[in-house]
């Protein structure tokens, strides 16, 4: 008895001892206290940031982009952010499932589906059950427990197995920011202008000379090795000579990608394969929908298949595995139902023989964070990932301080205790008003895109 109180009493301070030990960034004679972190609020705050119109299979993006973010309060006064998807309806849901976890600990996050599953049953009217909304709060809890511990949020999930985290080039057709359609939105609410008052300075880009010359610059100004190029847009054979026109700048050197977001038949996929298996590709994503389609092509062709489509939740892998549509799948911590969400899939990954990269959307930089933790704690990812984050001009984030860079293609782990970032509530607060103004409650990139070329619809290639 008493050597097995003597272990535990040992595993004590080598654990929780260790585990609220004074880390190297705190304050002199400042001191971490053990805590229940019981939360007594969730703040729900929506916002729209400026988002280019960059194209892609479903259209073109509007003024901004909507998110959400989440601040919750514990006892102790610690604060936790997060950041999730956004949209009114989840906006709702996130005001919602706020009601149920308000008293509960942030450090039983993990319990969190099932106390808004049994909250969605009993109330049909208004569902909870929805991975963003629970990735959003368990991200918030993480950052809580992180600031609790003094522990980022990498160190929280099992330790980085990388120190920094490889992003690639995600590079978009698009129209320029000053083009007239940009004006007539009637979304639009901030003072960006014409020529030098435009949003950004990249210009159009609807040819695969101004595409390879986007390629190049994205590979200068970030140091982004591998190219991915968003698809769907024009001719499949335009864009096919955009990537060989890409493929040309960097010498036949840099990892390629292709992803037309399956607006392509089986048979244009297919030829369109002939001139790809030339090419450095590192993958073929989602040309086709569906996985039976998915795997016709990765039949026929050969090539590396990648989905954010075909396998996007748990319940998708048992017909995965019989299909056989896919090499490599794009997690999204929003999508699967948060961060352990994703480390869980790399462990089935190993056993499928699967790789991993990372699926993003348009987010702020406290999501570009998290990807970062999610990249750094899960060795399965194995090829960069992408991310929108580039698209977000500088100034127009909403952390303390300029927006993440990169160097190299590559961003550091953060160290500081959670996410490593923290919100600029000035900021917060003007990225809420433009919501407020602009109208925009969800994303709809056909409406946007029939502005500018009335008539268009989502037809297959």
């Amino acid at each position: 008895m008493s050597d097995r109180r003597t272990f535990l009493q040992v595993a004590g301070m080598t654990g929780l001892g260790s585990f609220l030990a004074k880390p190297a960034w705190a304050d002199e004679g400042q001191t971490l206290q053990a805590t229940d972190l019981k939360i007594t609020e969730v703040k729900i705050t929506p916002i729209a940031l400026p988002d280019p119109p960059i194209l892609a299979a479903s259209g073109c993006h509007g003024p901004y982009f909507l998110r959400n973010i989440l601040e919750i309060t514990t006892e102790d006064g610690i604060i936790g952010i997060g950041e999730t998807r956004g949209g009114l309806k989840r906006t709702e849901r996130l005001q919602a499932a706020a009601k149920h976890v308000v008293g509960q600990s942030a450090f039983a996050y993990r319990g969190f589906p099932a106390l808004l599953a049994d909250a969605a049953a009993n109330d049909k009217a208004q569902s909870t059950s929805d991975p963003a909304v629970y990735a959003g709060l368990e991200l918030a809890c993480l950052d809580a427990i992180g600031k609790a511990s003094g522990q980022s949020l990498s160190r929280l999930l099992g330790g980085p197995v990388r120190d920094e985290v490889e992003f690639a080039a995600y590079l978009f057709f698009r129209f320029a920011a000053d083009h007239p359609r940009v004006f007539d939105d009637v979304h639009l609410k901030d003072d960006r202008g014409r020529g030098d008052r435009a949003l950004d300075q990249w210009g159009e880009v609807r040819t695969p000379e101004a595409m390879a010359d986007m390629a190049r610059q994205w590979n200068e100004r970030y140091g982004f090795k591998a190219m991915k190029l968003k698809a769907g847009v024009l001719p499949p054979d335009v864009e096919l000579d955009a990537l060989k026109a890409i493929n040309d700048v960097f010498g036949g050197q840099a990892p390629l990608r292709i992803d037309p977001n399956g607006r392509w038949t089986i048979e244009t996929a297919n030829r369109i394969a002939r001139d790809l298996q030339e090419m450095p590709l590192e993958y073929y994503e989602d040309p086709v929908r569906g996985q039976e389609a998915m795997t016709a092509v990765r039949r026929e062709t050969g090539l590396p298949m990648s989905t954010n489509s075909c396998v996007t939740r748990f319940d998708h892998i048992a017909d995965a595995v019989k299909n056989e549509p896919v090499d490599i799948v794009l997690c999204d911590h929003h999508g699967w139902g948060g961060i352990p969400a994703c480390q869980a899939l790399g462990t089935l990954a190993d056993s499928l023989g699967w790789r991993l990269s990372q699926h993003s959307n348009n987010h702020a930089g406290l999501t570009m964070a998290a990807m970062t933790h999610l990249g750094a704690v899960t060795p399965q990812i194995v090829h960069s990932s992408d991310t929108h984050y580039p698209w977000l001009v500088e100034g127009a984030d909403i952390i303390e301080g300029p927006n993440l860079k990169f160097v190299d293609g590559k961003l550091k782990v953060p160290i500081a205790p959670g996410l490593g970032v923290n919100l600029d509530h000035d900021k917060l607060a003007r990225a809420h008003e433009i919501y407020q103004k602009c109208g925009m409650r969800e994303r709809n990139d056909s409406v946007t895109m029939q502005r500018f070329e009335p008539g268009w619809t989502r037809d297959l290639f």
